[in-house]
């Protein structure tokens, strides 16, 4: 395997974990799409969709 393709897969084994830990630690979710946020937002930046949702974080 490649120098380059050995760097590739890594890349995408950290993208895939920094996915997971900030769906685990989101704040607000949209409910269309499922994407996760640390902050309010009045419309969806993924999507579009006119609710994002505060999730209980208790």
């Amino acid at each position: 395997m490649s120098l380059f393709n050995r760097l590739g897969k890594k890349v995408e084994e950290f993208k895939q974990e920094a996915e997971s830990a900030s769906r685990d630690e989101a704040t607000h979710r949209c409910p269309a799409c499922e994407t996760g946020f640390y902050t309010a937002h009045e419309v969806c930046p993924e999507c579009g969709h006119d609710v994002v949702e505060a999730l209980d974080t208790a």
